[in-house]
C-alpha cells in the first residue's frame, strides 16, 4: 500500500525538477552574448524505479504507479563533428590571413603603381646619364647624375631597412605567439584536470568544457593541431604528430634563438630540443613570411644594388672623368674583406681560410658567336650553400653563347656573361638564406682549355688548377690581375651602396668620357677628348642589356618581376582568405544554429516550465487537503 504521503513526495519532487529547468533557462539567457557559450538543457526521465515491485505479497491493483520524473543531467548542447572541422578551417583561415596582412605590407614597401619609388628613380637614372653624354662638359649634368644615383642609393637603404624592420617585427610576433601557446596550454590542462574531476564527481562541468572549447578554438588559428579524446578521462591535443597537451601534462614550447639567422627565433620542443614543425596556423605563415618571402624579397634587392653597382662600374672604370682621370668606380660598396686578394676569415678564429670574390674575368677576347673548337667539362659550385658542385661538359661544336647560356640554366651558384670588352665575366648568384656572406663564388674548374687558353680566366686546366672558395689566395689561380676579379661585398648591398667619395666630392671623376687602347693590350690610356660622352651613352644603354644575367633580364624587368611575384601572392592569399571566411562563416553559424542560445526558444522553454511548476504546486497543495481530510475530519 503507498503511503499517504506519497503523493507530497512526488510534487515536491516535480517542484524542484521544474525549479532546476527555470535555472538552467535562466542560464541561457544570461548567456546569449557570452562568447563560446553552448545553451544547456536539462534532461528529464521517469524515475528509475516504479513504487512496487512485483513480488508474491504486492497490493492487487492494477499496474505499477511511477515515483514521478527526475533530472538525469544537465547537457551541453554541441556538435563535436563541427566543432572539429572548425578547428581545421580556423587554422587554413588564420594561415592565409596572416600572409595577406603582412604581404600587403610588403606590397607597400615597394610603393606601386606610382612614380616615387626605385623604379621611377632607376628611370631617371639612365635618362641622367643620357643627358651627360649630349653634355659631357656640363657641370650641372654631372650633378644630376651624381644625385639621381644617390637617390637610388636611398631608396634601396630605405626598403633594405623597411623589410629588415618587418621581418624583424614578424620575429617578435613570433614569439608572443609561442608564448600564447604556451599559456593556453597551461590553461587546458588546468581545465582538464578539472573536468575529469566533476565527471568523476556525477557533474556536468559544462563551462568548463565551454571555456576548454574555446581555447581550442584560438589555439587552432596559432598551430595546426589535432584533438583527439579516446580515453574518456584525457583529452589530448597534438602539433603534427608529436603532444602539446595529454590530459594533465604539457610538452611547452620554446623559443630558441638562431645565431646564423641574425637572431631569428626558431621553435623548437622544450623536452627534447627537437625542432617544431608546423604545417598550418598562423605561426606557420609568420615563419614562412619572415625566412622565405621577406628573405627573398630582400635577397631580390641585394642582387640588384651589387650587380647594378658592378655594371655600372664595370663600364664607368674604362671611362675618363673631364680632369682626365680613369679606372675609378662611380658607386663602392663595402667589401667583406679589406684583403686585397680576397682572403677571408670565416670562423673568426684569427686565421684566414677562405677567398671571398664576386667577380671573376676572362683577360682575352672572345666572340659569343664563335665555336668553341675544344671539347671538356666545367665544374662550378652549387647554387644552395651545402649542396654538390655541378659539371657542365662543352663540345668542340657548342658556341660560347651557348655554353654561357648552359651555365646560367644550370644549378651552378655563377651567372656568366661577356663584358663591353668581350671578356667572359662569372658572377657569383645570391644563396637562398639569410646567412652571411652571400655572394661569394665557390669554385671553378675546366677540364679544358675554355677558361685558360680561349678566355684566358684560369691559369692551368684541372683539379690542380681550379679556383676554390674554401682555400686561401685563389686568385693565384686565376690568370688576370687585381682589374680580372672582386671582392665580395659585405653582408647587404641593398644597405651599403654609396656614390663613391671621390665621386661624390668632384664630380670631375664623373667618366662620361670614352677612351683608347695605345698599347694594344686592351687598356684604355688614353681619353677621347672633352666633348665625347660615348661612355655615359655605354652606361645609359645598360638600362636595355640584360644584365640581371641569372634570370636573364634588366634592371627594369628584374624589379618589376620581384614586385609582380610579391603582388601574386598576396592576392592568392588574400583569394584564399576570403575562401576560408565563407567557409569558417558558414560552419560557424551552423554551429549556432546547434548550441547558441535562441530567446525565442528559451522563452517557450521557460512558460512550459513555469506551467509544470505551477502545476506541481497545485498538486502539493490538493495532496495537502486529501491529508487535512484524513486527520482533522475523521475523528469521533
Amino acid at each position: 500500500m503507498t503511503s499517504s504521503f506519497f503523493g507530497i513526495e512526488m510534487g515536491k519532487r516535480s517542484l524542484q525538477q521544474f525549479k532546476t529547468a527555470l535555472e538552467v533557462t535562466g542560464n541561457n539567457i544570461n548567456n546569449v552574448a557570452t562568447k563560446g557559450y553552448s545553451k544547456q538543457r536539462v534532461v528529464m526521465s521517469s524515475f528509475d524505479k516504479p513504487l512496487s515491485d512485483a513480488s508474491l505479497n504486492r497490493a492487487e491493483r492494477p499496474g505499477q504507479i511511477g515515483q514521478g520524473g527526475e533530472i538525469t543531467r544537465i547537457e551541453r548542447v554541441r556538435d563535436s563533428f563541427i566543432d572539429s572541422r572548425i578547428g581545421v578551417e580556423l587554422g587554413t583561415g588564420s594561415y592565409w590571413n596572416t600572409r595577406f596582412e603582412y604581404l600587403n605590407q610588403v606590397e607597400s614597401i615597394y610603393n606601386e603603381p606610382s612614380n616615387l619609388n626605385l623604379r621611377g628613380d632607376l628611370d631617371a637614372f639612365w635618362n641622367g646619364w643620357q643627358e651627360l653624354a649630349d653634355n659631357p662638359t656640363e657641370r650641372a649634368s654631372r650633378y644630376v647624375v651624381v644625385e639621381r644615383a644617390e637617390r637610388i642609393n636611398s631608396t634601396l637603404n630605405q626598403m633594405y631597412g623597411q623589410m629588415n624592420g618587418l621581418r624583424n617585427n614578424l620575429d617578435n610576433v613570433i614569439n608572443a605567439k609561442i608564448k600564447r601557446v604556451n599559456e593556453i596550454s597551461e590553461t587546458i590542462k588546468t581545465l582538464n584536470v578539472e573536468i575529469v574531476k566533476q565527471e568523476s564527481l556525477g557533474q556536468s562541468p559544462n563551462d568548463y568544457l565551454d571555456r576548454r572549447d574555446l581555447l581550442i578554438d584560438e589555439l587552432s588559428t596559432l598551430a595546426d593541431i589535432t584533438v583527439k579524446s579516446a580515453d574518456p578521462d584525457e583529452t589530448i591535443i597534438y602539433i603534427g604528430s608529436r603532444h602539446l597537451i595529454q590530459g594533465g601534462l604539457v610538452s611547452p614550447l620554446e623559443a630558441v634563438r638562431n645565431t646564423d639567422n641574425q637572431g631569428m627565433t626558431d621553435v623548437y620542443w622544450g623536452i627534447d630540443d627537437v625542432k617544431t614543425i608546423f604545417k598550418g596556423g598562423e605561426i606557420k605563415a609568420l615563419l614562412e613570411l619572415r625566412d622565405g618571402d621577406l628573405v627573398e624579397a630582400i635577397n631580390d634587392l641585394d642582387a640588384f644594388a651589387i650587380n647594378l653597382s658592378d655594371a655600372v662600374n664595370e663600364i664607368h672604370r674604362d671611362g675618363f672623368g673631364i680632369n682626365q682621370e680613369t679606372n675609378i668606380d662611380f658607386f663602392s660598396m663595402t667589401p667583406l674583406t679589406n684583403n686585397a686578394n680576397g682572403n677571408y676569415d670565416l670562423d673568426q678564429d684569427g686565421n684566414v681560410d677562405t677567398t671571398m670574390l664576386f667577380k671573376v674575368s676572362g683577360t682575352n677576347q672572345i666572340d659569343v658567336n664563335e665555336v668553341i673548337g675544344t671539347n671538356g667539362t666545367l665544374t662550378f659550385g652549387s647554387i644552395t650553400r651545402e649542396g654538390e658542385n655541378i659539371t657542365i661538359d662543352y663540345t668542340d661544336g657548342m658556341k660560347v653563347q651557348d655554353l654561357i647560356d648552359k651555365i646560367n640554366s644550370s644549378e651552378g651558384n655563377v651567372s656568366a656573361y661577356v663584358d663591353h670588352r668581350s671578356r667572359l665575366v662569372f658572377k657569383a648568384r645570391g644563396f637562398d638564406d639569410f646567412l652571411a656572406p652571400n655572394y661569394y663564388i665557390k669554385h671553378v674548374e675546366d677540364s679544358g682549355e675554355f677558361l685558360t687558353g680561349i678566355t684566358g680566366m684560369l691559369n692551368t686546366s684541372g683539379a690542380d688548377g681550379a679556383y676554390s672558395w674554401n682555400q686561401t689566395n685563389q686568385v693565384d689561380q686565376l690568370e688576370g690581375d687585381g682589374r680580372s676579379y672582386s671582392v665580395s661585398p659585405y653582408r647587404h648591398p641593398a644597405e651599403a651602396i654609396k656614390v663613391a667619395d671621390i665621386i661624390k666630392s668632384d664630380t670631375n671623376y664623373v667618366a662620361a668620357s670614352g677612351g683608347i687602347d695605345t698599347v694594344g693590350e686592351g687598356s684604355l690610356t688614353k681619353w677621347n677628348g672633352i666633348g665625347d660622352g660615348s661612355n655615359a651613352i655605354s652606361v645609359a644603354n645598360l638600362r636595355f642589356k640584360e644584365m640581371m644575367v641569372n634570370s636573364k633580364s634588366t634592371f627594369n624587368d628584374f624589379y618589376t618581376g620581384s614586385i609582380a611575384r610579391v603582388a601574386t601572392r598576396a592576392e592568392t592569399a588574400n583569394t584564399e582568405s576570403k575562401k576560408q571566411d565563407i567557409v569558417v562563416d558558414y560552419l560557424e553559424s551552423l554551429r549556432q544554429s546547434i548550441s547558441g542560445v535562441n530567446l525565442d526558444e528559451e522563452m517557450a522553454q521557460m512558460v512550459m516550465y513555469q506551467h509544470g511548476y505551477n502545476a506541481s504546486a497545485r498538486i502539493v497543495s490538493m495532496m495537502d487537503q486529501l491529508l487535512d481530510t484524513i486527520i482533522n475530519r475523521m475523528g469521533v
